[in-house]
């Protein structure tokens, strides 16, 4: 198996913005020959940021925070005025960092799955793609999130704002169709086996594949697919320890 060639013509920015999700070999072809990133990246980010303004409107941080903190015990034994003073503290704060997680959490992401594949392609399967190449492919690879992140808009403005959950807002995971009521870790390990994560594993797949030429796209998607199952695992077994 050889690399798939590069298209003649380098594509612009628009043609693999839209070719990751309609023609993902060549465009990834296209990727591995001119690794950039900024595009896809900045567009997350954008999405991000849209998502975060129109949750704090829409919703309110003030109301995700009182959720969670009905939850603990040790809140709700403390008098209503200093549970109204520690909300407003900590909306205060989340308000400002709802925003610094939008900006740095999607390269801070982008660059930590491009480092696991290219540590699990490097060792495992002998691949020759540079860490540049890897994380350029990883943020494209990363698009379908704003789809998801669009959908998730739409949900928060079509269902009553008190209904809505940040945490899992649309109905494409394991744990939407699972009862409220099970343990923490197999509500995590549900919520993280989604459509979006698998059709970005996959999507990471074929690109690795394209750029490297060497290893099939099911060998590549297997790897992929066995350190996230693995990554799911132990973050469950994490949450059901300090449970």
């Amino acid at each position: 198996m050889t690399p798939e060639p590069a298209p003649a013509k380098p594509l612009g920015e628009l043609q693999r913005l839209s070719g990751v999700l309609f023609e993902p070999k060549t465009t990834f072809a296209d990727v591995a020959a001119r690794p950039r990133w900024w595009a896809p990246l900045l567009l997350l980010i954008v999405a991000a940021l849209a998502l975060t303004y129109c949750f704090s409107q829409r919703v309110g941080w003030d109301s995700l925070l009182r959720q969670q903190m009905s939850a603990n015990e040790r809140f709700q034994q403390l008098p209503v005025e200093r549970q109204e003073s520690l909300v407003e503290q900590q909306v205060r704060m989340v308000s400002v960092l709802g925003y610094v997680g939008a900006t740095a959490g999607i390269p801070i992401y982008a660059l930590a799955l491009a480092a696991v594949a290219a540590v699990v392609f490097k060792v495992f399967l002998g691949s020759k793609c540079s860490f540049r190449q890897v994380f350029a492919l990883t943020s494209y690879s990363l698009l379908p999130g704003i789809l998801s992140t669009g959908l998730t808009i739409l949900v928060m403005y079509l269902k009553n704002p008190e209904d809505f959950n940040l945490q899992n807002p649309l109905v494409f995971n394991l744990a939407a169709w699972l009862p409220g009521d099970i343990p923490r870790w197999l509500q995590s390990a549900a919520a993280s086996i989604d459509l979006f994560s698998l059709w970005t594993l996959l999507l990471l797949a074929t690109g690795l594949s394209v750029a490297d030429g060497k290893v099939s796209w099911g060998r590549s998607a297997a790897w992929l697919l066995a350190v996230w199952l693995l990554w799911i695992a132990l973050k469950s077994a994490g949450i059901a320890l300090i449970s």
